[in-house]
């Protein structure tokens, strides 16, 4: 899926480095991971690291300047971030007519990645908060309106990509859940998504994992039971603590759980903090009590 950069929606509104961090660095390297891994070709302007961030502050200063910090941190951010300057770049072999006028909100953008999406009947990623911020961004060329789709947070995209069969329910969960209490960093793909070879069985666990994903710590505890008194999704300690163990080399505090997905599929994984980490799937209840 081709997908622009809007280097409009970088137009210095950040206070400081810190809040161009939190607001929107973070989902910046998201949507970059996902062009990393082949999910989409994320297009960029040439020009991009000349757009003001903060106080005149520019992409390309931020880069060489020093004054963030020098931590661990900071330099992986500053690593990630440097994947927005390289190609491919829609200017290159820009679609926009040059004779024509392109107005977003009566604004003229003419050359930007609103012109080039009208063109090429692309979407758009935005950063927020900006000028941006809508899910459709009406473009007139010679005062012919066209819709843009524009996705300003990872989970948006993820899973329009989904739905739109551009990527395996798989790529889905790992990206979509991020900041949610799920986590499938951790996650067999042998012994979970592959098993899955049924769409009804993904929506299933879709299902699931979105019930997981949004009840309360409190309330998934008190979905526990045992044979007709389980109740929603039946989170309880599993019996064979070794099994987990063994294949996967666990800590000692690292108590692998279970939930239902449905009467006969199981997850399991383990809980640290408020993040439960997925590990498996059971289809067939070989893993059951």
């Amino acid at each position: 899926m081709e997908i622009l950069l809007n280097e409009l929606s970088i137009h210095n509104q950040f206070t400081s480095f810190e809040d161009f961090k939190t607001s929107a660095l973070i989902e910046i390297i998201k949507f970059l991971r996902l062009h990393k891994e082949g999910c989409i070709t994320l297009f960029k302007k040439s020009d991009i690291y000349s757009r003001e961030v903060y106080n005149g502050n520019t992409l390309h200063s931020l880069m060489i300047s020093s004054d963030m910090g020098r931590t661990d941190e900071m330099r992986k951010f500053k690593s990630q971030l440097f994947n927005i300057f390289d190609d491919p770049y829609w200017d290159s072999k820009s679609l926009c007519v040059e004779n024509s006028k392109y107005l977003y909100e009566e604004l003229l953008v003419n050359n930007s990645a609103l012109a080039e999406c009208y063109e090429r009947n692309s979407s758009l990623i935005s950063l927020i908060p900006s000028d941006y911020s809508k899910s459709l961004l009406e473009v007139l060329k010679d005062n012919i309106p066209q819709d843009l789709l524009n996705f300003v947070n990872v989970e948006a995209l993820v899973l329009n990509l989904y739905t739109n069969s551009h990527i395996s329910f798989e790529v889905y969960c790992k990206n979509f859940y991020t900041l949610t209490k799920l986590n499938f960093s951790k996650i067999n793909s042998n012994d979970s998504f592959n098993l899955i070879t049924d769409s009804r069985d993904e929506v299933q666990f879709k299902n699931s994992f979105d019930m997981f994903s949004e009840a309360s710590w409190s309330d998934i505890i008190k979905q526990g039971g045992k044979g007709d008194g389980k109740v929603g999704l039946a989170y309880e300690k599993y019996h064979d603590q070794n099994y987990f163990i063994s294949k996967y080399s666990l800590a000692s505090d690292e108590v692998v759980y279970k939930f239902r997905v449905t009467q006969k599929y199981r997850g399991f994984g383990y809980r640290k903090k408020d993040v439960f980490y997925l590990l498996e799937f059971d289809l067939t209840h070989r893993l059951s009590d």
